[in-house]
């Protein structure tokens, strides 16, 4: 089969290297917050953590965008992929406060090289015609690996124990690398000169749009941050679902699944009615859609308000990405990069804690509602800056 545009085989391998790498963030998804929750922390405590480990990303995303710009971003995938399967198994070694946010802060730092590296890749190698329908395509089969993890991550947990999926990340972390390898990347910027020499590449890039859509993203990654620490406890906990280990997986894995399918067609429909659309009916319709979860009762409500939620996310995270890639000098995509998630950084600095408080000294109910608030306040705000 010939190639339908160039690049077309390094997009292949790279997309094997993303659903190894977001498959096992997948699986500890659920599994995590509960992990702490039965070792005694606090939800202030696990918000804390999680905050450690927001630091982090924050601290070493932007420095690995600019490394990614100077040095072989292949490099430093490896290097990522072995020292996150290390940090991944010592979680089952910790035995203090201490140790989890050394390990949190560790591992943020360890993924962000990989992280970053990975989205500046996809931004570069993806081509200028059908832009949309490629990347939503691309999308859906990373997603895979995050439609697996929640569902694989609780099953493990119930089947063999809270140590086990931490040990599966490790495994299946030193197995990526294989998939490195065979990757043949060739920065195709370093042909040509740059066409800006006289401008500062920093002054190229701070412009007003990249500065709006990352406040959005910012608020956005609220969400997020909420579904991955604050969500598993309260479904929980909560009278009206005390969903298992298990149950709340597979939740997860019916929005994560719904996302990636609708992947296939949201890139397509991006193409055709503008990004701008698509942001602001994502970021409302999700925001409404957690109002739900004080409403609904039963885990089957809850798997019935899964397929919504997952439309209303792959909605927001593609139309997000698209727009960028078209504000952002391509030459500089790893500073660009590394600063998109350093404003997810500072969500998880600023969501982590506070939702954690909010939980446990206001009540699980206004954790909620402060997330739907959130969200239909972005919403709002991106009608204005985009």
């Amino acid at each position: 089969m010939k190639n339908l545009f160039p690049n077309q085989e390094s997009l292949k391998f790279l997309l094997v290297l993303e659903i190894i790498f977001w498959l096992r963030y997948g699986i500890t998804t659920p599994v995590l917050p509960l992990f702490l929750r039965k070792i005694g922390f606090s939800m202030t405590e696990i918000g804390l953590l999680m905050m450690v480990g927001a630091v982090g990303w924050a601290i070493f995303e932007p420095i690995c965008g600019i490394l990614a710009d100077k040095i072989n971003k292949k490099w430093l995938i490896i290097f990522s992929f072995i020292t996150t399967s290390i940090i991944f198994v010592s979680f089952n070694f910790a035995s203090s406060n201490s140790h989890f946010y050394i390990i949190s802060f560790s591992l943020s730092g360890a993924a962000a090289a990989g992280a970053v590296s990975m989205r500046a890749m996809t931004t570069e190698l993806m081509p200028m015609l059908d832009r949309g329908k490629i990347y939503g395509r691309f999308m859906a089969f990373v997603g895979l690996g995050q439609v697996i993890g929640p569902f694989l991550g609780g099953y493990l947990t119930d089947l063999l124990g809270f140590n086990a999926p931490f040990y599966f990340c490790g495994m299946i972390g030193i197995i990526g690398i294989v998939a490195v390898i065979p990757l043949k990347y060739v920065n195709r910027l370093e042909k040509k000169p740059s066409e800006h020499k006289d401008i500062k590449p920093i002054s190229r890039l701070l412009t007003r749009a990249f500065l709006s859509l990352l406040l959005l993203r910012l608020i956005f990654i609220f969400y997020g941050n909420f579904q991955s620490s604050t969500l598993p406890v309260f479904l929980n906990e909560s009278k009206n679902f005390r969903a298992s280990n298990t149950q709340i997986g597979f939740y997860l894995t019916i929005v994560q699944s719904t996302s990636a399918l609708s992947y296939l067609f949201l890139g397509t429909l991006a193409d055709r009615v503008g990004s701008k659309k698509l942001i602001v009916a994502g970021l409302f319709g999700l925001g409404l859609s957690c109002v739900s979860f004080i409403l609904l009762n039963g885990v089957l409500s809850l798997y019935l308000l899964g397929p919504i939620q997952g439309i209303m996310i792959a909605t927001t995270e593609i139309a997000m990405m698209i727009y960028l890639m078209t504000i952002i000098p391509s030459e500089i995509s790893g500073k660009a990069m590394g600063m998109y998630g350093f404003s997810e950084d500072i969500a998880g600095i600023l969501s982590f804690s506070s939702l954690g408080i909010i939980y446990d000294n206001i009540g699980p109910i206004f954790s909620v509602l402060t997330i739907t608030v959130v969200l239909i306040f972005d919403s709002v705000l991106s009608i204005f800056l985009i």
